[in-house]
């Protein structure tokens, strides 16, 4: 038990410090777009920024890596920056390349600008990925949905 006391403090001091606090604080702003945050434009920039400093801080890699660039990538469609959102989305599906979601945030933003058939094209690479997670999962299913509206010439705002 006494040997494990020396790794219990080590364990808390670094919980405890600036650094980690900074980078889970930034992990929850980053990812927060489903929450009230997302909802409040006052809020976008601090998302992005926090986005921006976990990339910039190059402790992430592949799909984690892809996923906080889709998280940045939604900001900037927040605050309606579509080009650097679609920027964004490329980055993330070039680092993963089965990143069902991304393909799918892409092609609503082709939606929006109004290209619909970049908008069929990426609905369609997010259904082209194996369904690996439940994001992935809920990405296809959207992409269906998305797919099915645009055959039937529905012009509602795709889901986010």
């Amino acid at each position: 038990m006494r040997r494990l006391v020396p790794l219990a403090l080590l364990l808390a001091l670094a919980a405890s410090s600036p650094s980690f606090a900074d980078a889970e604080s930034d992990r929850v702003t980053c990812f927060s777009l489903g929450n009230e945050n997302y909802k409040d434009a006052e809020k976008f920039d601090i998302g992005l920024a926090a986005c921006s400093r976990m990339i910039d801080s190059g402790r992430y890699k592949d799909k984690g890596l892809a996923s906080i660039y889709r998280a940045r990538a939604s900001w900037k469609e927040k605050k309606r920056d579509l080009d650097a959102a679609l920027q964004e989305y490329d980055r993330a599906t070039k680092i993963d390349p089965t990143y069902a979601a991304a393909y799918y945030s892409r092609g609503q933003v082709y939606e929006k600008k109004g290209d619909l058939d970049k908008a069929r094209a990426e609905y369609n690479a997010a259904l082209a990925v194996p369904t690996i997670n439940r994001i992935a999962q809920l990405a296809q299913d959207t992409a269906r949905a998305r797919l099915k509206a645009l055959a039937e010439g529905a012009k509602q705002e795709p889901v986010k």
